[in-house]
């Protein structure tokens, strides 16, 4: 386990489905949840920090923060820096969520954002979509459809999205 802060997002996440999918009638605490991870292996330190990853995207999401300028309307340009972590076929899934009315410029942004504050040196595409899925999951925009959140990170690339 490389223990970085996408395996422990994805990690809980996993943990947390399978909570949910067995009915507990007890909410996860932080302590809990901080508790299940530690024992999983991850280091104290990553787990810190991916916690505190997902309450940016929270924050980005209700507006408590406004990291992005007006984005609406203009062609992304990515960075030497951000072409270096995403790759051609990564730029290329984002477009096409984008183009598919997706996600908006402001949720492209704020992926962007959090994919470039992860440690890896490249992001794969199924860590890029696993990126999305946690955003438009914590989006109160609008509605979105568990079913079709799980299919963009569980797609048979071999396949095409619906």
């Amino acid at each position: 386990m490389t223990n970085n802060i996408l395996d422990v997002l994805t990690y809980m996440f996993d943990y947390l489905f399978e909570e949910a999918e067995h009915n507990s009638p007890n909410e996860i605490d932080d302590v809990t949840l901080k508790a299940h991870l530690s024992d999983a292996g991850f280091e104290v330190n990553r787990i810190d920090k991916a916690l505190s990853w997902l309450e940016d995207i929270a924050s980005l999401q209700d507006g408590s923060i406004q990291p992005f300028a007006n984005t609406d309307g203009g062609m992304r340009i990515y960075s030497e820096d951000e072409k270096i972590k995403l790759d051609a076929k990564s730029r290329g899934f984002l477009l096409f969520m984008e183009n598919m009315g997706q996600i908006d410029a402001h949720q492209r942004e704020m992926v962007i954002d959090k994919i470039m504050l992860l440690g890896d040196s490249a992001i794969s595409l199924d860590d890029l979509k696993w990126v999305v899925m946690m955003i438009l999951g914590n989006s109160n925009d609008q509605e979105i459809s568990t079913q079709w959140l799980e299919s963009i990170v569980f797609v048979d690339e071999n396949r095409t999205i619906q």
